[in-house]
């Protein structure tokens, strides 16, 4: 991995481990193994035995074979191959040229040709021989079966089992003391499968580890290639689906090994059609403050075979708001994408917002559009909305670094930030020390939250961190992060960061910083959505004097607040109401001119909360943290 923090047993983005980003200008081969149409079955395993013709390894560790033999000419994503060779990682590489390196992260990461037409059973996973070679001596087999043209050509591994993972108290154990599985390549219709033999497990530890488990074409863009997904270790092989790369892949621990005959069955679908344009994702605020500029966009994909022009996009808005603009693309070769990006809206009203962008029905009328859910709140920046992240989905720097995960974020008026929330996750958390901080572009810090030292109930939940004082920020980008501090001594790695599906991840919006210190210098996070929230405070209303007039504390709160009101030449009754991230309205009262009030919240959750006073057409508000 090339990132500046590792989480050998979490769930990360693919694209953080094959260094996926978004090329408006590229232009990829779409592999034509649609994951529609694999399956996953439970057939037979047979052994090769003495069939065919041994791959000649010598170490079984970290080494690439010569070029073999398949035995009939097998068509794969347009391209005819006779030969394959075989890293002991567990895939192979179809054609007679070496792979860059015997690990498929490298080799699915790098744009370079020599990686080319990957197929891999069980990958990611630093796999070697047996540990007893005279009871199970470990080797690798090729044989063709069968008369043409339907002949089978199968590549088999016998006997291998997976590395320690890191050292000391932050190492994943080795999961699997046999592992057997095979490769079947079919002449007749060039389906691939994957076919899982018996499995033992070791007596280790059981720690869930990321597999990459599918096919892969000519570039790394996600549209080629398909892989099998099983989004959790602690779940059978039975429940693996098939998908293009998101934020999930295939999970495997000690406790669930493949039953004997598991297969995985790809098969080729139908040429593209001549004219496919897609939407591929929206980009916007989840979570966005009321009356604050935004521009959403969305990348477009041509997944046809033909260039487009003069493609029409939509984005129409409705729910609490309503917005409606169009944009055109001059021209987009086949295989290429482009980021879109509309006019900017204000949204006027708290609630929920449906972003709709579409582009003409056409030969795929599936892939036409898509929705996303945005959440108007009064003082919330967030590129995640209320949207429950997935625990598993989080990251971690190492157990001796002290790093901070930061998102940017833009405003077009002055805003004073006054807490950052952020999701957290991973059980190994609870106990550790985070807090949050504002920096600037280049990293140094503004401003920051007390530490904090996670508990039980914090994991799983959107944790807001309010700061020792607010950060007045002028109009335009500011960054805001959660700093994960280095465990103690002994202590084991942990992953306190949550994401967010999005691929293509967005860029130049997400950041790591590690090590973290005053000197800053910040990478760009382009493999992962963080569920980082910026939240402001608005003070504003028709009458300066109602600004003055009102003072709040305690903030923040354990839920009892008081409110001093001198001097508000009420136009009538004052009245004042509480909302929620949501904006939702979950308290109102009635206040007195020249009189301390005390309002009690202490039935409310812990949170920030948005509290208006209003009087007439007069109103101010405030921002309120509720801390029990």
């Amino acid at each position: 991995m090339t990132q500046s923090y590792t989480a050998p047993w979490r769930k990360l983005a693919l694209a953080v481990l094959f260094g996926l980003g978004t090329n408006a200008a590229a232009q990829a081969q779409l592999l034509n193994y649609p994951p529609n149409r694999a399956t996953n079955t439970l057939g037979s395993y047979t052994d090769l035995g003495t069939t065919g013709t041994d791959i000649a390894i010598t170490d079984k560790n970290d080494e690439i074979s010569a070029p073999q033999n398949i035995g009939f000419t097998f068509r794969y994503n347009d391209s005819d191959f006779t030969q394959f060779v075989l890293s002991t990682n567990g895939f192979i590489k179809l054609g007679a040229t070496t792979v860059s390196s015997p690990k498929l992260t490298n080799a699915i990461g790098s744009p370079s040709p020599a990686d080319e037409n990957i197929i891999a059973p069980i990958s990611n996973l630093d796999l070697y021989g047996a540990a007893d070679q005279t009871a199970n001596p470990t080797s690798y087999r090729v044989a063709t079966t069968g008369t043409a043209p339907n002949r089978v050509c199968t590549i088999q591994f016998k006997n291998l089992r997976d590395f320690q993972t890191g050292t000391g108290p932050t190492a994943t154990p080795a999961q699997f003391a046999t592992m057997q599985f095979q490769i079947r390549l079919f002449e007749g219709g060039n389906a691939v499968e994957l076919v899982y033999g018996t499995w033992t497990a070791t007596t280790n530890t059981p720690l869930g580890q990321l597999a990459i488990v599918g096919l892969k074409g000519t570039t790394p863009t996600p549209d080629d290639w398909v892989l099998a997904v099983k989004g959790s270790s602690a779940t059978p092989w039975s429940t693996t689906i098939f998908d293009k790369p998101e934020l999930s892949g295939h999970f495997v621990r000690n406790t669930f090994l493949p039953d004997a005959g598991r297969t995985y069955r790809f098969v080729e679908g139908p040429p593209p059609p001549a004219n496919d344009a897609a939407v591929q994702v929206i980009y916007s605020l989840g979570k966005a403050p009321v009356s604050s500029a935004q521009v959403v966009r969305a990348v477009v994909r041509n997944a046809g075979s033909v260039a487009l022009t003069n493609v029409p996009v939509t984005l129409n808005v409705t729910g609490a708001n309503t917005f409606t603009d169009v944009k055109t693309v001059p021209t987009l070769a086949s295989g290429a994408s482009t980021t879109v990006s509309f006019a900017a809206f204000t949204p006027t009203a708290t609630g929920n917002n449906t972003l709709a962008v579409s582009v003409p029905t056409d030969a795929v009328v599936t892939n036409n559009g898509r929705l996303y859910t945005q959440v108007v709140t009064g003082n919330t920046f967030s590129y995640a909305n209320n949207t429950p992240f997935d625990p598993e989905q989080t990251l971690g720097f190492p157990a001796v670094t002290t790093g901070a995960f930061v998102a940017k974020f833009t405003t077009l008026t002055a805003r004073t930030i006054t807490a950052v929330g952020a999701g957290l996750g991973d059980d190994n958390t609870v106990g550790r020390t985070l807090y949050a901080v504002v920096v600037n572009a280049s990293g140094a810090v503004l401003g920051r939250s007390a530490d904090y030292v996670v508990r039980t109930a914090d994991i799983n939940t959107l944790k807001s961190f309010p700061l020792r004082t607010g950060v007045a920020t002028p109009a335009g980008d500011f960054y805001v992060g959660l700093v994960q501090t280095a465990a103690p001594t002994g202590g084991v790695e942990y992953f306190p960061m949550a994401t967010y599906a999005e691929l293509p991840v967005r860029r130049g919006t997400f950041f790591t910083i590690a090590p973290f210190t005053a000197a800053g210098g910040m990478m760009e996070e382009a493999g992962a959505g963080l569920v980082l929230e910026a939240q402001i405070s608005t003070v504003q209303g028709t009458s300066e004097a109602l600004n003055r007039a009102i003072a709040m504390y305690p903030n923040p709160s354990t839920g009892l607040v008081k409110l001093d009101v001198r001097g508000a030449n009420a136009k009538g009754s004052l009245q004042v109401s509480v909302t929620n991230m949501l904006g939702q309205t979950v308290h109102t009262a009635v206040l007195k001119d020249n009189f301390t009030n005390e309002v009690n919240l202490s039935s409310l959750a812990n949170g920030m909360y948005l509290l208006k006073v209003q009087t007439g057409s007069d109103y101010t508000t405030r921002q309120l943290s509720i801390t029990k």
